[in-house]
């Protein structure tokens, strides 16, 4: 799985490699570059993409963790096979004092629903809407 994985990073660092070469080439074209130093930018850049993608690749894979060949999986690590365990309780603590039944700042009497047109008047007044 390994080999298979590489050989299509290899492809695809080919592929990134050539799209790279011929923007730089046709740019270069479009400042009308000498000939000469136009295939000196494309096989430059092309040199530069490549090894640079092949190379990071190999540093990844010798830096990598090894992945063990002959780990042989058990039939009980299917589905439920493996146990997570998980620490602390097993309830949701709630905050001391606050009812969480409403988040955020709303206020705890509107969970009983809209105030009344009494009570929206009051909230109006208090807050100096009404003074003119």
């Amino acid at each position: 799985m390994v080999v298979q994985n590489r050989e299509l990073f290899k492809v695809w660092a080919l592929r990134l490699a050539l799209f790279t070469t011929s923007i730089v080439l046709l740019l270069s074209w479009l400042n009308a570059v000498k000939i000469f130093d136009l295939i000196v930018r494309t096989g430059v850049s092309f040199g530069v993409m490549y090894f640079l993608m092949v190379g990071t690749l190999s540093l990844f894979e010798r830096t990598g963790p090894q992945k063990l060949q002959d780990e042989h999986l058990g039939s009980d690590s299917g589905r439920g096979g493996v146990i997570d365990f998980s620490v602390g309780d097993d309830e949701l603590q709630k905050p001391a004092g606050q009812d969480t039944k409403l988040a955020g700042q709303v206020d705890a009497s509107l969970g009983e629903g809209i105030p009344d047109s009494e009570r929206q008047a009051e909230i109006v007044r208090r807050m100096g809407w009404g003074d003119s």
